[in-house]
């Protein structure tokens, strides 16, 4: 199944701990569990809390599932999609294995 991280970022006026129910309804997103109700799987999430930027990781059958996951994340700033290989992949690729 495809690769795809999703980049958020915010500025620290439009940061999310700032309402206690969206911080409440984001980490309710952000589980395997409700990441699999939407038809994908979390395999990681990162905070870099100071610098306002989130990146999470999830395999999707498709760009639009991911986009979706990652759709909550646009209320407060941009959200990035893109699909990606681990390097695993993409060594067995260039090896022609």
């Amino acid at each position: 199944m495809p690769l795809f991280l999703i980049e958020h970022r915010h500025t620290e006026e439009s940061c999310p701990t700032h309402n206690p129910d969206m911080v409440r309804g984001l980490r309710a997103h952000v589980t395997p569990e409700n990441a699999e109700r939407l038809g994908v799987k979390l395999l990681a999430d990162w905070v870099n809390e100071p610098d306002h930027h989130v990146v999470i990781v999830v395999e999707s059958p498709t760009l639009a599932a991911a986009e979706g996951f990652g759709a909550p994340f646009a209320q407060n700033g941009s959200v990035e999609v893109t699909m990606g290989l681990t390097c695993d992949q993409v060594a067995k690729e260039c090896l022609g294995e």
